[in-house]
Parts: C-alpha cells; structure tokens; sequence
C-alpha cells in the first residue's frame, strides 16, 4: 500500500457562509507524485469527484516556484482559477514556499501563471488578456440546451466565447430568476457546442442574490465532468472582461472590481473577484477569492 498525502480546500469561499466555495484536494508531496502515473492521478482524482483536483511536481523553469497538474473527473486540464488559487494555499501552508512570500509563479499547463497573497486567506491570480472570440447567433439552441425559453436570454449584447486561458461561452440572462431556473442538459450542451471552441458555458444576470454583488453567475461544463462548478475562476476573467467590454454594469470607468457570487444552486455559495488589467486596453485580467482549509490527510493506492 502506498500513501499519499493531500489537503483539501474550499476557494471562493463568502464569509457569510459556513460551507461554500469550490473544493479542492491537493496532492502537495513533490517527490512522491513523482511515482504516480497519468492514469492513477485521473483516478484518485475521480475518487474525490471534486471539479478538480490538483498535483503539485518539480518544475525545471527557473522562475517557477513548482508545477501543477490540474485534473477533472474526466481529464487533465491545461489551466483552471480555483485549483490554482488553492495550489498556492496549500504551498505556503504545508511549507513549500516561505511564509513572508507575498508573490510566486506556478507552471501550468497554459504556462507560467503569476499568483499573490493577499491580506489573510485571500490569493489572486493574473490570467491572460482576454480574447472576445465567435458569437453564436443560434440562442434557441442555447437556450434549450439549458431547458430556458429564448426569451430568457437579452439580445443586447452577443453570445460570445471569451478566453484569458481557456474560452468560455457567456450568455447574459434577463434576470435572476431566469438564472436560477436554467436546468443544464448534458447532451444538449455537449450536442449544441459539439463544433465550437469549448463546451462550457456560462450564464450570469446583473439581478443578484445579495445587493454588494455585481453578477450572479452559474457555469456548466459536461463534457469536462462537471456538470455544475460552484465557483469557476477560469471563467471569472472571461465574465469579467465581457461585462467591461460591453459596459454591462452601466458605470462610468472602467476597473473597478466585479463582484461574483456563484453556486448558490448547488448549495455552495461562493464570491469570486475579477478586475481588469490596463483600463480599456484589457491588457489581461486578475481574478482573487478566499481560500478556507478544510482538512488533511493520506490517500492511499
């Protein structure tokens, strides 16, 4: 029997909650991960049946403090927000990184990727400048797709893939309720985006749960195993950008931060941050949340 150890976070977490945000279990012991194979991570991965799940390895870049591997139930993935900010809690908590580091560069599969800790249990991660990419112009499928009439969706602004690592379609609802009643079908998602540059998708209103929020947000993606994801920080930086881009919040400059809430549907609410970088130039996007210690422990193979 082999043992390996791993600590589980929750990121994004809202401090009004008890339980919330997006859970992570982090494989943290470089040397052992070493001895596991690609098929034995996509399966203790699969046995936490988290989002995701992450493995920290040795990296042979110089600038970067260690390299991650971010696994689905279903695959490997090349770059994700919440499994990044909790990586990087877990660092400095299990000892891999020196407590009075305020700034640190992780390897992922996109690259390197430039995390900071803020005040307390907060860590942010710059992602890419964004790419407003195609725009789908067929909202009835769309719409059926997550059991909404086509009317639920605002025809103001386009139904777009936005990317800052990985693209993501983003889908303005008419309201709150419109939102909350979105019932995600797997295959009509899958079938629907069958053809195009991912098929996740993320839908959001400008009516929110809670009045210091600027979103609310819901975000699917079936074909990576995650038929719902409570807190999505990889598309956090698309919606962001999307709502700068198309001036969503009505305001007079741009910048100021987006205030998230997501996963309340699935009973784990969450706040992420997202702000732009470079004013109107969207030079790239930083996406911040809280990240909460859960528990610790060995996994054994």
């Amino acid at each position: 029997m082999r043992a390996y150890p791993y600590v589980q976070t929750s990121v994004f977490t809202d401090s009004r909650y008890s339980f919330g945000g997006n859970q992570l279990a982090t494989f943290w012991d470089t040397a052992k991960n070493l001895e596991l194979s690609d098929e034995e991570m996509q399966g203790m991965t699969l046995e936490f049946n988290f989002s995701e799940t992450t493995f920290i390895l040795p990296t042979e870049q110089s600038h970067c403090a260690a390299k991650v591997r971010i696994f689905t139930p279903a695959l490997e993935i090349p770059f994700a927000g919440h499994p990044t900010l909790g990586t990087a809690f877990v660092m400095k908590y299990r000892g891999l990184l020196p407590e009075e580091i305020e700034k640190t560069t992780l390897e992922l599969g996109i690259g390197p990727t430039p995390v900071e800790y803020l005040s307390g249990d907060t860590i942010l991660m710059e992602q890419r400048k964004p790419e407003f990419l195609s725009v789908l112009g067929d909202k009835e499928a769309i719409a059926d797709a997550i059991q909404l009439d086509a009317s639920d969706i605002l025809d103001k602004n386009p139904i777009q893939f936005v990317s800052t690592g990985h693209p993501f379609l983003v889908v303005e609802a008419r309201s709150l309720q419109a939102v909350q009643d979105a019932v995600p079908s797997p295959s009509r998602i899958i079938e629907a985006l069958s053809d195009q540059l991912s098929q996740e998708l993320v839908i959001f209103s400008t009516e929110t749960v809670h009045e210091d929020s600027s979103v609310h947000a819901r975000m699917f993606a079936p074909a990576a195993g995650v038929l719902e994801d409570p807190a999505t920080g990889s598309a956090a930086g698309p919606l962001g950008a999307y709502v700068e881009k198309y001036d969503i919040l009505d305001r007079k400059e741009i910048g100021a931060p987006v205030e998230i809430e997501q996963g309340f549907e699935i009973r784990r609410p969450s706040r992420l941050v997202s702000e732009v970088i470079g004013g109107y130039r969207l030079d790239g996007m930083r996406v911040s949340g809280q990240v909460r210690l859960i528990a610790e422990g060995e996994f054994y193979l």
